[in-house]
């Protein structure tokens, strides 16, 4: 009977072992989960930084960007009308770029590698600015997007804030 018991509790000691190793397990995970968000805005963050830094040394691009800021007034559709056709392809460049930068954020944002909170604050009122030029660029299609980030940006572009947003161009 003695050998029993001490099978009874080794097997609850084992038992109670695994239990305490699974605990751990879900916390590292979520730690790990914890982090990957953080890295991925991170890279996001010096990624953006790091564009922006292009833009102002880069003097084409500097130039053409003062100048869709002066035009832009107008409407995007007129001022990418009055560009060069050098001036349009770097303006097509620069937008597909953004494009799939977002789509991916977005794919990511889905899989929920991205904040909820860096979603709505940082890349929805941008998608919201940027889709009108998308459209201007590639009309309804945009490019050859997942069609769950087509719907996405048409969610965001029915929202009341960016219709208000639109408005005050």
């Amino acid at each position: 009977m003695d050998s029993d018991r001490i099978s009874r509790w080794m097997t609850l000691g084992a038992n109670f072992g695994v239990l305490i190793g699974l605990w751990l397990l879900i916390v590292e995970i979520n730690q790990n989960s914890e982090l990957m968000q953080i890295q991925i805005e991170q890279s996001r963050s010096e990624s953006y930084v790091e564009w922006q830094r292009e833009r102002a040394a880069n003097d084409a691009l500097a130039a053409l960007s003062a100048k869709i800021e002066v035009l832009g007034a107008r409407g995007f559709s007129e001022v990418y009308d009055d560009l060069e056709p050098i001036e349009r392809s770097r303006v097509r460049a620069m937008m597909t770029a953004r494009f799939y930068d977002y789509e991916n954020v977005y794919s990511q944002y889905e899989r929920g590698f991205v904040s909820e909170e860096y979603w709505q604050e940082r890349a929805v009122p941008l998608i919201c600015r940027m889709a009108p030029f998308w459209k201007t660029i590639w009309g309804p299609g945009f490019l050859a997007a997942r069609r769950a980030f087509k719907e996405e940006i048409e969610r965001i572009l029915r929202e009341p804030e960016c219709i208000r947003r639109s408005k005050s161009q």
